[in-house]
């Protein structure tokens, strides 16, 4: 008896079952008429790349609206009296995109020409053979907050050329333009660009910059130029027409590596710091009293490599420097040489200099001694 009840709750327990199953079916599923036409599932232009597209048929182009841009294909620009590209406002994005945007090798044009604006980027791409600068802000008051970053800038008037402040110059070539590579303005960040075989300077930058991990390498003057109180640390000079580095007043020059330059290695101002460079077989011009390392006033010059320098591999031109700890070796000339009194010197090491000490020598409190040779 207890058997048979068991199997008519289990028979009513699958029924329920059952019934609530086939009402869940119909309840679910709903209607298969549609409610409405199907919608669009591909994405419009404008939300695939919301930038604005440049064609070589938009050239010469003037841009007046700030907003982010990008070039489309490579670009043949022979007009000679226009620039290519001409930006009328602030806050603009330019990404070259890979491509190649070229001049007519002639006339007073730019690739990309501003004057007096702000907060500008240009990026991703090669400029050349434009008779004034590939890149140009034209004004040193009203412009600053540009960015110029991965441009190649070959066979131009100029390369790179930014007046104004606060400018960043980064990932950059500037070569075989006929005046200088890289002009940077006041305040201005240079940083992992390289400059060769331009007419001028490679670097020129102006006061206050930071001018770090740069290559400036056979240009016709300076290698780096550096207005006062500029830091500059980090770069090579080599096999310039002029000094490797030239910096201003209250500037501090380390790390850096000076090759073969015509003129001097580095060449300083009224009170700069110079420490830690390698400087090797500058002044082939072999100018007398030129050097390797050229100390002017106030300047300390300290734990430098310097060899082989033509006429001295250290001159300290003035009074109130102070040079210690540098290596100073194989100079024909003088290893260290005073052309003025009033100077301090301490735990220097020259060898095989024509004279490893030379000049008005300091004594008294301006012998720190320890200076050897060996």
């Amino acid at each position: 008896m207890e058997t048979k009840r068991k199997s008519a709750k289990v028979a009513v327990s699958l029924l329920a079952l059952a019934v609530l199953a086939v009402f869940s079916l119909f309840a679910v599923g709903g209607s298969l008429q549609p409610s409405a036409p199907p919608g669009p599932t591909m994405k419009t232009l404008a939300e695939v790349e919301p930038r604005v597209p440049i064609r070589a048929s938009d050239l010469p182009l003037v841009i007046t609206e700030p907003n982010s841009y990008y070039l489309v294909e490579d670009i043949n620009f022979t007009n000679t009296a226009n620039h290519a590209i001409t930006i009328n406002c602030n806050d603009v994005t330019i990404d070259l995109m890979g491509y190649t945007l070229k001049g007519p090798d002639s006339g007073i044009n730019s690739g990309i020409y501003m004057y007096g604006r702000t907060n500008v980027e240009i990026r991703n791409g090669t400029i050349r053979d434009f008779g004034l600068p590939a890149i140009y802000e034209n004004s040193s008051t009203n412009s600053s907050s540009h960015r110029v970053v991965n441009i190649r800038a070959l066979s131009n008037g100029f390369g790179i050329y930014l007046y104004g402040y606060g400018h960043l110059i980064k990932d950059c070539t500037a070569a075989e333009n006929g005046t200088d590579g890289i002009h940077a303005g006041s305040g201005c960040t240079v940083t992992g660009n390289t400059a060769y075989q331009n007419g001028s300077y490679g670097i020129y930058a102006g006061t206050g910059c930071t001018v770090t991990g740069n290559t400036a390498y056979n240009n016709g003057t300076y290698g780096i130029y550096a207005g006062s109180g500029s830091t500059v640390t980090g770069n090579t000079a080599n096999y310039n027409g002029g000094s490797g580095i030239y910096a201003g007043y209250g500037c501090t020059i380390s790390g850096n590596t000076i090759y073969a330059n015509q003129g001097k290695g580095i060449h300083t101002s009224y009170c700069c710091m110079v420490t830690a460079n390698t400087v090797y077989l500058n002044n082939l011009s072999d100018t007398v009293n030129w050097a390797g390392i050229y100390a002017y006033n106030d300047c300390l010059v300290k734990g430098n490599i310097v060899r082989s320098n033509k006429q001295n591999n250290i001159y300290v031109y003035g009074s109130d420097n102070a040079i210690e700890e540098n290596l100073v070796t194989d100079s024909p000339g003088n290893g260290i040489y005073f052309n003025s009194t009033g100077n301090f010197y301490a735990n220097n090491r020259a060898s095989g200099n024509g004279t490893n000490y030379g000049g008005t020598l300091p004594s008294g409190g301006g012998d720190g001694g320890g200076n050897a040779s060996f």
